[in-house]
This record gives structure tokens, sequence and C-alpha cells, in this order.
């Protein structure tokens, strides 16, 4: 069985916008302003992401260079000719150009790989008993 990842967020399955990099932070926001903790669920479900993993430079490097000399060709080349052969140096330059590009770029999309069924009632008393207090 391989390592599990660092999650990097939690929050509910549908969540457009994940920010909570904690569990518990996420439950909190979840509960909190939900109305009366009366009328609170039994469980919730949190879940939790990672950030996604890049294809390989190479890969990337690769598909670069081919989606551009495929589009150099049907538009500019003579049909007769044949296709354009990737040379030594354009696969060097499309290797730098995609490492420098992915210097700056931040990933944003994240898959749902964990997720964990949290009793509300259990939760707020080991979290935020103050809640309870307040229902009171």
């Amino acid at each position: 069985m391989g390592l599990e990842r660092k999650i990097d967020f939690w929050g509910l399955e549908d969540d457009e916008n994940l920010t909570h990099t904690e569990m518990d932070d996420a439950i909190e926001s979840i509960l909190d302003g939900t109305g009366d903790i009366k009328d609170l669920p039994e469980t919730i479900e949190v879940c939790g992401f990672v950030y996604l993993d890049l294809p390989s430079v190479e890969s990337l490097a690769s598909r670069v260079l081919g989606d551009f000399i495929e589009g150099l060709d049907e538009n500019y080349s003579n049909p007769d000719a044949g296709y354009t052969k990737e040379t030594g140096t354009m696969k060097e330059a499309a290797v730098a150009f995609v490492t420098t590009v992915l210097e700056k770029y931040k990933v944003w999309a994240c898959d749902l790989v964990k997720r964990e069924t949290i009793n509300v009632r259990e939760w707020i008393k080991e979290n935020r008993s103050d809640w309870l207090e307040d229902a009171e």
C-alpha cells in the first residue's frame, strides 16, 4: 500500500472554493451559521482534497511541441511534403519552455481523496462546547 498524501484542503464534496487546510476548521465553517444547534444533522461528511499532479515535464513538452508542429503543418506546410519531424534541438527547447512556465505555474485543481463521517454532536462537545452552552 502506498503512502497517504497529506491533505491540502478539507471541505464538502461540492465546494468550489477550498480554503480550509485543517479538517476542524472546515467542520466549524460548515456547522457555523447553519441555524439552531438543535437542527444540525447527526453526521456530516467532510472530504479531503489534494492538488492534482501535473504530468512530467517531458510529457508536457512532447505534447506542446507536437501540437505546435501539427498546427504549423496544418496551416503553413506543403501538404505533399508530409509532416515536419521533431529534432533534438526542438525537443530541448520544448523542455526548457515547459520548465520555465512550470516554475511560476500554480496548480488549482484538486482531487477528492478522502471522506470522513463526523458525528456532529461529538465534534461540538470536543471542539466547540461553547455552542452547547449558547443553545441552553
